[in-house]
């Protein structure tokens, strides 16, 4: 990923809630396509098709403890070029999608989430995602591990 910008982010309430959550955003707004999830490891990875920016990968994990932790990584996809602006605009990205994160935790802004199994995209065909901690291979030129440690 380039221009990575990474946010953990403390949320009251159940792990499993928070993953939920997330599903819901990236399945319930228009330019993010899911790639990867693994709903018992509490993992995804979205691709968000802006208009008017270059392309961005978000990646996120949801951790249990007290409180449920939810971290969250946007970068651009390297296969595009760079552009100047691009980390002041991952971080708007990054706050808006950590913003409707919260509003469906809390209500005010429902995400419904359709169920969907495990599994991660490889040209264009679905293959289910068995160990959430190996990489699925999508093929996009970057590791998301490096994103979380």
């Amino acid at each position: 990923m380039r221009s990575p910008c990474a946010t953990d982010l403390p949320v009251d309430g159940p792990a499993d809630a928070a993953f939920e959550a997330a599903l819901g955003v990236v399945q319930n707004t228009k330019n993010l396509d899911l790639l990867a999830v693994h709903r018992e490891g509490r993992r995804l990875i979205a691709y968000e098709k802006p208009k008017l920016t270059s392309a961005r990968i978000h990646m996120v994990v949801v951790h249990d403890g007290e409180p449920t932790v939810v971290t969250h990584a946007v970068g651009n996809d390297p296969r595009t070029s760079a552009a100047l602006l691009d980390g002041r605009f991952n971080r708007k990205a990054a706050q808006q999608f950590l913003e409707a994160v919260v509003a469906a935790l809390d209500g005010s802004r429902p995400a419904p989430v359709t169920p969907v199994e495990n599994h991660y995209v490889q040209k264009d065909e679905r293959v289910p995602w068995t160990d959430p901690e190996q990489e699925p291979d999508i093929e996009l030129g970057f590791s998301w591990r490096t994103a979380f440690g």
